[in-house]
């Protein structure tokens, strides 16, 4: 008789409660995958971290392709939850998701889409991705010029605008909508009901369709004087509103001579959004004035002001500026908002291993000066705070002088100056040195006296935080020599400068392989082999991105640590090109431009855009050697 013992059974795995199970399920009830080859993923997983998308785990063992989980999700996408969905199509991750599905218990009233949106995990046109994806509707971009306004007419204004939701077209039997929520089957009911016809529907992105509701109420309204001063409250709030939809940095409100142009900065350029007729130019420019505190009776002087407003429920900042034209007065906009909160460091898109340096390296040091520079609009803010948030710990007290204050950071004294109240920038910064700071935190260095004040603070012992206007690191040191501030006191006080531009990201929607222009190639550093060898891409031009082939931002860093044979250039006023020398070879300091060529490299951004926005510098590395200072290969 034998005395061995019978083999335990292995028992499946349970298929609930696994993060992104939903796919392997379909898989598994399609017939594509065995309930083994789940088993397998699952294990995988467990050992990765349950953040890892189990579908992914799928591509990376070769169980399925990219092109087989892309049917799968066009398929089947009513199958998901719209998070779940979100995760699958690589907009949010299980964490993130996780989060939203907390916050989602304690919320009343919003669905899974508006608080990933609240929470900042997904924007509007990603959201409209997932909705399309998941209901099988188109997501369409709609023009002005396609919309048929005598179609329009039927129905009424408001309904369409309180429903974002437009009748565009018909024929004997349909009508064809395009809207935000398709879901909204109360409102597309009534419109089938009103025109006895049967609803075609696609999705669109909201910040495409509230400009065109601005540009309908502009025709329907230009007539009647008695609605006239509501009228023109209804069209500034709007302005706001689509502005603060499509992430303007600023609104520009032209005079020409037949109308006014409105265009909206986005991704750092100008954006023509609308146009107004010249009669209403002028009362729309005087309900901003009167809002921005500004003399509304004078038109021939050139103004600014301030004003805050709370948009779609968003408390947003905003910097007014008019300036006396030919044809009237052009007013410029720039927008504050406090929605976004304060960004990590981590999440300020500096490449890792320069990252690791800028935190060890330049803010863990306990005293000294800290540069960060760049033009206007080029995130110094950002990362300023970004920096502050590091350093902001108990033990550790941080005083600033901004103008004005942009993020509330809690746990550090901020001042904001305000002249009429008697608190000018002179004032502040005798006064800041006597509160016993830790770090000092300047918002911006205007002239030889900050300058002064940043270097006697870090000569005391205190570390100071603070930007500058220059073109890059080394600019800034020639800059605070120009200042009339001593080169010894520069070279024993300044431990860093960080130089950043923000550049544009090619637009995900319509991203094609191209073969970029040689000339512009080889001028950011590309030589022939990387050109023949190479894959590149642009964006061709689409809704999403407004024709432009972008869309997003993304940061260039430049990033000078100080050491002994920098600081013996600057005590010898050595040129800019000297000390830029010494720098790279002395502290590997990679320009702006070899950080384009790294960004073009992993299919960022474009070699056009980094020569558009990059400065000029001249570089012998070879493209090897920029990609392992970056600390990754081509």
């Amino acid at each position: 008789m034998s005395s061995e013992k019978p083999k335990k059974s292995n028992p499946s795995i349970s298929l609930e409660n696994v993060p992104g199970i939903q796919f392997a399920k379909i898989l598994l009830n399609s017939g594509l995958v065995s309930q083994a080859k789940i088993e397998k993923a699952i294990r995988v997983q467990k050992k990765l971290g349950e953040n890892r998308v189990l579908s992914a785990i799928f591509i990376e063992l070769g169980i399925i392709t990219d092109d087989e989980h892309r049917r799968v999700i066009r398929k089947h996408g009513r199958d998901f939850r719209l998070g779940e969905l979100a995760v699958e199509l690589g907009y949010v991750s299980l964490k993130q998701l996780d989060k939203a599905l907390d916050r989602m218990k304690t919320t009343t009233g919003k669905r899974m889409g508006e608080i990933m949106g609240d929470l900042g995990y997904i924007n509007e046109r990603q959201l409209a991705q997932v909705l399309s994806e998941q209901l099988s509707l188109p997501l369409q971009h709609i023009e002005f010029d396609m919309i048929d306004r005598k179609l329009l007419r039927e129905f009424s204004l408001h309904f369409l605008k309180n429903n974002l939701i437009i009748p565009y077209e018909q024929s004997e039997t349909k009508i064809s909508l395009i809207c935000v929520d398709p879901l909204n089957e109360t409102a597309i009911r009534n419109i089938e009901q009103q025109v006895g016809k049967i609803a075609v529907v696609s999705i669109g992105v909201k910040s495409i369709l509230e400009p065109l509701f601005i540009k309908l109420e502009i025709r329907n309204k230009q007539a009647g004087s008695d609605e006239q001063g509501d009228h023109i409250i209804e069209i500034v709030d709007s302005i706001l509103l689509s502005a603060i939809r499509d992430y303007a940095s600023d609104i520009h409100l032209e005079p020409l001579q037949n109308n006014m142009r409105i265009r909206f900065r986005m991704d750092g350029v100008l954006i023509h959004k609308m146009d107004l007729p010249s009669e209403m130019a002028h009362r729309v420019i005087a309900r901003i004035k009167v809002l921005s505190e500004m003399d509304i009776a004078d038109s021939r002087t050139h103004q600014d002001g301030r004003m805050a407003q709370t948009v779609h429920g968003l408390d947003v900042d905003f910097r007014v500026s008019t300036y006396v034209t030919t044809f009237g007065e052009n007013l410029v906009m720039r927008i504050l908002r406090r929605d976004g909160g304060i960004k990590s460091i981590d999440k300020i898109n500096m490449n890792s291993g320069l990252l690791e340096r800028f935190k060890h390296e330049v803010l863990d040091v306990p005293t000294g000066v800290v540069l960060i520079t760049g033009p206007t609009g080029s995130g110094k803010t950002t990362t300023l705070y970004s920096a502050i948030d590091y350093l902001n710990r108990p033990s550790t007290k941080i005083i600033t002088l901004e103008d004005p204050v942009e993020y509330v950071v809690d746990g550090i004294m901020q001042c904001s100056v305000d002249i009429k109240a008697g608190r000018n920038f002179e004032d502040s910064l005798k006064a800041i040195v006597r509160q016993d700071p830790d770090i000092i935190v300047l918002g911006e260095i205007r002239d030889k006296m900050s300058a002064q004040v940043a270097v006697q603070a870090a000569l005391t012992g205190h570390k100071v935080l603070t930007t500058f206007h220059t073109e890059d690191s080394i600019g800034g040191l020639l800059r605070l020599m120009n200042m009339g501030i001593e080169s010894f006191l520069i070279s024993s006080t300044v431990v860093s400068i960080l130089a950043q531009r923000l550049i544009r990201t090619i637009c995900p929607d319509c991203r094609q392989a191209y073969m970029p222009n040689k000339r512009i190639a080889k001028l950011i550093g590309l030589d022939d082999d990387i050109l023949k060898n190479h894959t590149f891409y642009r964006g061709t031009g689409c809704g999403t991105c407004y024709g432009t082939g972008y869309h997003g931002r993304t940061t260039l860093h430049e990033l000078l640590v100080l050491n002994e044979d920098v600081r013996e250039a600057i005590l010898e006023e050595k040129t800019s090109h000297e000390i830029r020398q010494i720098s790279c070879d002395s502290t590997n300091l990679l320009s702006l431009m070899e950080d384009g060529l790294y960004q073009v490299l992993h299919d960022m951004t474009t070699v056009e855009e980094v020569y558009r926005i990059a400065p000029r510098s001249l570089s012998n590395r070879s493209v090897t050697e920029i990609c392992r200072l970056m600390g990754d290969e081509i």
